[in-house]
């Protein structure tokens, strides 16, 4: 039964999948003259379901297709295998826009919020206004009473939220997984965290800042903490990320964050036609984050008249 779910639901992802911008469209949006006419070639591939924009509003676009995306796979994907991780990661980052939005009483967190997750954005938006977190997960909880005991003690900066509920958002996915058979999507998070590890331990040190990037460590990666002990440049070339071990040392953070998207679509792009695995659905998922990440990092950078060879150098492996 659990296999005929999911070649059903693959079925539905191969349809889906002509909703990819082709390569060609891609490199057609970098060399565009202007924010208008990258923005012509997303109204031209129904990009955000055909949703009405006002002028070159790029960004209600990537809103409405992130929002088409999230649905999708909360009515199609099989149960029981893993996906529900992906949509958690949505529920942290509205927990935290919510809780920012409480603390630092702003009247509207629409423009921060991502697509419902889980749990509906109301329910979130009830329990954090309340302070009553009951009913959510334990490790939601567990962090929304940490950051207000900080809060009550004068201590809850933006980034004591953003690090408490991070870490909480990798429990509780890493949790989520433990009876799942399928060992992709466990690789895909431990990749995950292990790079985001990696990214902030070399921010923090740029800036000498070691005990901000200790504060927000991750676990669950296979990279454990002592491995950041010093420096991690020679060592990270006998780690199973070795392929970032040149734009570790050169300080190339676009290369870094390049390759960054290319291993985690990597991870299910082999075997995206295996209707018997959660390749198809899974990588689908990834891939279009990415390439919605990669479509809203060209605008923003046609919208300042950046040079076309700079945009070019920014660009990912496309899933499509």
């Amino acid at each position: 039964m659990a296999n005929n779910s999911l070649v059903y639901s693959n079925a539905r992802v191969k349809a889906m999948e002509n909703s990819f911008l082709t390569n060609e469209k891609i490199v057609r949006m970098a060399h565009s003259d202007s924010l208008e006419e990258g923005v012509k070639i997303l109204l031209e591939s129904s990009y955000g379901g055909g949703v009405v924009i006002e002028g070159n509003d790029y960004e209600t676009l990537l809103q409405a297709e992130d929002r088409r995306v999230s649905e999708f796979m909360l009515d199609a994907m099989p149960k029981g295998v893993g996906m529900e991780s992906f949509l958690i990661k949505n529920d942290y980052h509205n927990l935290k826009a919510l809780t920012k939005g409480k603390y630092m009483r702003l009247d509207s967190v629409e423009f921060m919020l991502m697509p419902k997750g889980m749990r509906a954005i109301e329910e979130l938006k009830e329990k954090v206004l309340s302070d009553d977190y009951s009913g959510l997960s334990e490790f939601m909880s567990e962090a929304l009473n940490e950051i207000d005991t900080a809060r009550a003690n004068g201590n809850a900066s933006p980034r004591f939220i953003d690090q408490t509920l991070d870490k909480a958002c990798y429990k509780e996915i890493m949790s989520s997984l433990k009876k799942v058979k399928n060992t992709s999507i466990k690789s895909y998070w431990q990749t995950n965290i292990d790079l985001s590890n990696i990214s902030s331990y070399i921010r923090c040190q740029k800036i000498g800042a070691n005990d901000i990037f200790k504060d927000g460590f991750l676990e669950g990666g296979l990279l454990e903490r002592s491995f950041f002990d010093g420096d991690i440049s020679d060592k990270i070339a006998y780690s199973p990320y070795s392929k970032f071990a040149e734009s570790i040392k050169q300080g190339d953070a676009v290369a870094f964050e390049r390759e960054w998207d290319n291993a985690l679509i990597g991870i299910f792009k082999e075997k995206r036609n295996d209707i018997f695995t959660i390749a198809p659905i899974a990588g689908f998922y990834v891939a279009k984050k990415i390439e919605i990440k990669i479509v809203r990092m060209i605008c923003i950078l046609l919208k300042n008249d950046v040079d076309t060879q700079i945009i070019k150098a920014r660009l990912r492996e496309l899933y499509a």
